[in-house]
C-alpha cells in the first residue's frame, strides 16, 4: 500500500537523502516540512530542492513570534535550565516542530511522520516523545535507525545512484540555530583537552578583543514573568529577543562551554551562544527575588529544574510540564516590573529593580528606621528561636566535656 510521510526537512544531506529512501522502501508520497524558528531558511531554495529530490508537496511556516512566545519565554519565565546551566535552545525548537508537524500529519492524513534524528541524540527522544503523544494513531520512521548508511559518504553516494549530487562542504562542528540560541557540537569542539579559538566558533557574542568597549544598560519590562518591552519600547516576541541577542552579543555576553550528559548517557561538549535569553534569565531571576518570599522561591527553583530536565528529555508535551507550567502561571501574577543591566567589559550586572509588587522597603530594612518596631518585638522573638540550640548546647556540654 502507498503510504503518505510527513518529513521533517532542513535540506541538509539527511533529510536529503531520507526523501528518496522513503519513496523506495515504502512506496510512499513524501511531503516535506519545513519551519523558520530563526535560523532563517531559504523557504523557496527549498521547495525547489525538496521537489527535485521526490517530495510531492513542501509545507514552510514562519514560527519566530510563537517560539518566542510560547517556548523561549516561558522557559525564562520558569527560569528552566538543564544540569545548572544550558538555557535549552535547540531542546525548545523542537517540541514546536513536532506540534505542527503532528497537525499537518492529520490534517492531510498521513500515514507515518518521518524524521532525521540520529540514535545516538536527543532529538530523537524529542521528536518521538511529542508525537507519540500527540498523534499516537500515527506511525513514526526514523531512518537512521533502520537504513545501513553509516555516514555522509554513503549517504552522497546513494543520492548519486538517483542522479542527485550533493556538494559535501566539510564543518568544522555541527550548528544548530533559531531565535534563542546558536549551538555548536562535534568535529573539533569534541576534544576537551585542548582550547579552541573563539573567533572560529562564535557568531553571536563578540570575541573579547572586538566586545564594546563603553558600558551598555538595557532596561527589560516584565509582565506575569514574560517580557513585554526593552528600554520601553514594546516589542512583538520575536522582535525583542532579536534586539537583546544584538545588544548583549555585541557586548560579547551570553557563552555557554558545557560538558553535558544527553538523556541516553551520552557525554556530549556544547558551544551555546544564548546572549538575549542570558538577559532575560537574569532578569526574571531578579525579578523574582523583588518580588516572591523566600517560600515561593524555593518551590519555584524545585519546579523549574524539573520543568527544564522535563524539556531536556523530551516531555514537553507532558503532565510534569503541563502542571509545572500551570504553578508558573499562577506564581507569576506579581511577576510584573522593570529590571535595568548594565553590559559592560563581557559581563551583565543588575544595577536598578522596580515593581509595585516588590517585597522589599527601604525603610522597613533601614538601621535610621524602625516604623514596624522589630528591634523591641525582636528580644522575644529571638529567644524563642533560640530554644533549639541553647537545649543542645546544655545537653552537648553535658555528654561530651573533655
Amino acid at each position: 500500500m502507498t503510504k503518505k510521510i510527513l518529513l521533517a526537512f532542513s535540506g541538509g544531506l539527511d533529510t536529503s537523502a531520507i526523501i528518496p529512501w522513503l519513496k523506495d522502501t515504502y512506496n510512499a508520497e513524501v511531503i516535506a516540512y519545513c519551519a523558520d524558528l530563526g535560523n532563517a531558511p531559504d523557504g523557496e531554495y527549498l521547495k525547489g530542492w525538496a521537489k527535485k529530490l521526490g517530495a510531492s508537496d513542501f509545507i514552510f511556516e514562519d514560527l519566530k513570534d510563537k517560539f518566542a512566545s510560547e517556548f523561549a519565554f516561558l522557559a525564562v519565565r520558569a527560569n528552566a535550565t538543564y544540569q545548572d546551566d544550558y538555557l535549552l535552545g535547540t531542546a525548545l525548537g523542537r517540541p514546536l516542530i513536532a506540534e505542527r508537524i503532528a497537525h499537518f500529519a492529520k490534517k492531510l492524513g498521513c500515514d507515518a511522520i518521518a524524521h532525521g534524528a540520529t540514535g545516538k541524540g536527543n532529538d530523537q527522544l524529542r521528536f518521538e516523545k511529542s508525537w507519540a503523544y500527540l498523534a499516537p494513531e500515527i506511525e513514526v520512521i526514523a531512518p537512521w535507525k533502520k537504513w545501513n548508511y553509516t555516514g555522509r559518504k554513503e549517504l552522497i553516494e546513494y543520492l548519486a545512484t538517483k542522479g542527485i549530487a550533493f556538494e559535501n562542504v566539510e564543518k568544522l562542528f555541527s550548528v544548530d540555530v533559531n531565535l534563542f540560541h546558536r549551538s555548536c557540537e562535534g568535529g573539533v569542539l569534541e576534544n576537551i583537552t585542548k582550547e579552541y579559538n573563539p573567533a572560529s566558533v562564535y557568531e553571536w557574542v563578540a570575541t573579547p578583543e572586538k566586545a564594546l568597549k563603553d558600558a551598555v544598560t538595557v532596561n527589560l519590562t516584565f509582565k506575569n514573568g514574560l517580557p513585554v518591552a526593552v528600554n520601553g519600547d514594546t516589542m512583538g516576541p520575536a522582535a525583542l529577543l532579536t534586539k537583546l541577542n544584538q545588544v548583549a552579543g555585541a557586548a560579547g555576553v551570553g557563552v555557554l562551554d558545557l560538558v553535558e550528559e544527553r538523556t541516553i548517557g551520552i557525554k556530549s561538549r556544547g558551544v551555546y551562544e544564548t546572549p538575549g535569553g542570558t538577559l532575560l534569565h537574569l532578569a526574571a531571576k531578579n525579578l523574582k527575588h523583588l518580588t516572591w518570599n523566600r517560600e515561593l522561591q524555593t518551590v519555584a527553583r524545585n519546579v523549574g529544574e524539573a520543568y527544564g530536565a522535563a524539556i531536556y528529555d523530551g516531555h514537553w508535551h507532558s503532565a510534569v510540564r503541563f502542571a509545572a507550567e500551570a504553578f508558573f502561571v499562577e506564581a507569576s501574577k506579581t511577576l510584573n516590573g522593570d529590571i535595568t543591566i548594565k553590559l559592560e567589559g563581557g559581563q551583565a550586572r543588575v544595577v536598578a529593580r522596580q515593581s509595585n509588587y516588590a517585597l522589599y522597603d527601604e525603610a522597613g530594612v533601614s538601621f535610621e528606621i524602625d516604623q514596624y518596631q522589630m528591634n523591641k518585638h525582636a528580644n522575644g522573638y529571638s529567644k524563642t528561636v533560640c530554644y533549639g540550640p541553647w537545649k543542645a548546647g546544655l545537653r552537648d556540654q553535658k555528654n561530651f566535656q573533655g
